[in-house]
Order: structure tokens, then sequence, then C-alpha cells
């Protein structure tokens, strides 16, 4: 008879002992699954415009933290209507773990001589998705 209150008191017995460790409360893991894989990233510089000449200009920016992927694309949307930005620039960049930041230059190619554009610049992972990085609209004038 010991032997069979053993035998069935040890798996209830170990039941306990497992069950009392195993997390059951369903509050903490939504919370989990709702936070952020990392920061979203920030713009810390920019955007400014490297250079413009008659036909070219170069459109610079820097972000912190981009997460996800380690290719990135800098896009510009641009055009000579700021409420029409329906041109698009876009340049690949590759991310370097070890540094906080990423540094996107696009170069924007058969532009018109002395004209002013309007522009503002996003940045993605190479799915698509959004950094979450978008600037104003800039302006900047050709040569």
């Amino acid at each position: 008879m010991r032997d069979e209150i053993m035998k069935s008191f040890i798996p209830t017995y170990a039941l306990v002992i497992v069950g009392g460790l195993i997390p059951w409360g369903f509050a903490d893991d939504a919370v989990v699954a709702a936070a952020p894989a990392h920061k979203a990233a920030q713009l810390s510089a920019g955007p400014e415009l490297e250079t413009a000449t008659d036909g070219l200009a170069i459109i610079s920016w820097t972000i912190t933290k981009p997460g996800g992927t380690d290719l990135h694309y800098g896009i510009v949307h641009y055009g000579t209507d700021s409420k029409n930005l329906d041109q698009v620039a876009k340049s690949p960049n590759r991310r370097n773990p070890s540094h906080p930041d990423m540094k996107f230059r696009v170069r924007i190619m058969g532009l018109n001589s002395n004209t002013t554009y309007y522009y503002k610049v996003e940045s993605t992972g190479a799915t698509g998705a959004s950094d979450g990085v978008s600037s104003t609209v800039r302006t900047f004038k050709t040569q």
C-alpha cells in the first residue's frame, strides 16, 4: 500500500512543482508581444543638399538606430510642386551593426536647370518596411 501511495504521490508532487515554475499569466505575454523589436529610428542630421548642378542633386541625411535588416534604402520624394512630390530617387545602403547611426546619400539625376525643387526623405529596410523616419518638405534650386 505504501508503494502505491508513493507512486501516485511522486507524479502529483512533480506536477505541482513544475506547474509552480511555469508562468501562467497571460497579461505579461501580451505586454512582451507588444514591445517593439528595437527603438524607432530618428532623423539626427539633415536632410541637406550636398550639391546641385544643372541636372543633378545629392541629398544626405543621418538616422539613429535603423534596426531591422542590414540593407536599407534612402528615398527622396521630389518635384517642382511642394504638394506633388511624385518623383522618387532611391539608393541602397548597408548598415554597419557596430554603429548606431546610418548616413544616407541619394543622387537625383535628370533635373532641369535653374529650377526650384521640393523634396522630403524617408528610409526603409530591405523588405520595404519604413524605418519610421520622414522629413518635412525642403527645397533646393538647380543651376
